[in-house]
């Protein structure tokens, strides 16, 4: 049994795919018979430069003893946690801060070109590449992620596709004239790209919503957007759902939308495969495709409304190859092992930094 501290990076009233994974995580090593806890710190980076002192408050932390006894090993999952210093430090990397590696100069990074803000960039790529390889090992949740940790940081990782964390429950029912989307409601997940197709899509299609908004102001545009087009009617915004309603949203839906901008990985992804459903996406949603082929499991289009309105009337007027490509991404999610389990070699990644003594189960 091993003693391990599991790192995670809170933004406080707000939960994603990063909560999922590490309370995930926590649940498996539990099992295992580890004895387990998360530490996290707030993450609050309102001035470009914070960002260099919370990788310093992270950097300052004492994580190898407490009241006498040893933490054995920690592992990071994202910016900053990596930062932290310990003999046996593994990384899961979830991401880094997006807005200086492959948003930087994009219309999603509030990263300029600024002198004082290229200081505080180059500072952050180069602590990174330093705090990143003293982990003894390294993952990332996607091919997507650890292909930037190479282009950017110089560094190799493994990939350790995240189980999905319903396993088991996810199932399928009969398909209802709606469209699913899941997630944070944020600019960078492009919701508002569904939103425009939307008057371009047979009137009987309905949007739901799933998640709540952590950008200022991002979902009264949306409504605005909607109203503008004289399809507020058709629009649910459900805000958190429940598991089970979650899952049964899933299961009757007719395809779930899934196209933010070069996404890390993307449960949704996933979690609408294992329902059996046909997923949305876009050329340059990065991680979705990991999974996504056209054709086979789901429609991968232009990031446009009109790419979206497309795919919507292309599932909703054939039925058979919305049942297809439901069937294609539930065979693909089967047979890479993250619907059911997978875990396994998760752990075994994460823990083998352990001494040999210590059994990884």
């Amino acid at each position: 049994m091993a003693s391990i501290i599991i790192l995670g990076v809170k933004v406080p009233f707000t939960r994603g795919g990063q909560d999922v994974l590490v309370n995930s995580l926590k649940r498996e090593l539990l099992q295992r018979g580890h004895e387990v806890d998360i530490v996290e710190v707030p993450f609050n980076a309102t001035q470009k430069e914070s960002l260099v002192s919370q990788a310093r408050m992270w950097r300052s932390l004492e994580l190898q003893s407490f009241g006498g006894r040893r933490c054995d090993l920690v592992i990071a999952t994202k910016f900053p946690s990596y930062y932290v210093s310990h003999p046996r430090k593994s990384l899961w990397l979830v991401h880094q801060e997006r807005s200086i590696y492959e948003l930087w100069g994009g219309r999603f990074s509030d990263f300029s070109d600024d002198p004082r803000e290229i200081v505080v960039r180059d500072m952050l790529i180069a602590g990174d590449t330093a705090v990143i390889g003293e982990c003894a090992y390294r993952s990332g949740i996607s091919q997507n992620v650890v292909d930037r940790l190479r282009l950017f940081n110089g560094l190799d990782a493994s990939v350790l596709y995240p189980p999905l964390p319903l396993a088991g429950r996810y199932y399928s029912a009969d398909p209802e004239p709606y469209i699913l989307s899941v997630g944070r409601i944020c600019s960078i997940k492009r919701v508002d790209l569904m939103v425009k197709a939307l008057p371009s899509v047979p009137r009987h299609v309905r949007l739901k919503v799933v998640g709540v908004p952590d950008e200022a102001g991002v979902l009264e545009y949306l409504q605005n957007e909607a109203e503008k087009h004289h399809i507020a009617d058709r629009i649910d915004f459900l805000g958190r759902v429940s598991d089970d309603a979650l899952l049964d949203l899933y299961a009757r839906a007719l395809a779930v939308y899934y196209a933010p901008f070069d996404e890390d990985y993307g449960y949704v992804t996933l979690e609408a495969m294992a329902s059996g459903r046909p997923v949305i996406t876009a050329w340059d949603s990065g991680g979705t495709l990991e999974f996504v082929e056209q054709g086979i499991s789901g429609i991968v289009t232009d990031p446009t409304p009109d790419g979206m309105a497309e795919a919507c009337c292309r599932l909703d007027r054939d039925r058979d190859l919305c049942r297809r490509l439901g069937m294609g991404g539930l065979q693909r999610i089967q047979s890479s092992g993250v619907a059911e389990s997978g875990w396994h070699s998760v752990i075994e990644g994460l823990l083998s930094p352990l001494s040999s003594e210590m059994e990884v189960q």
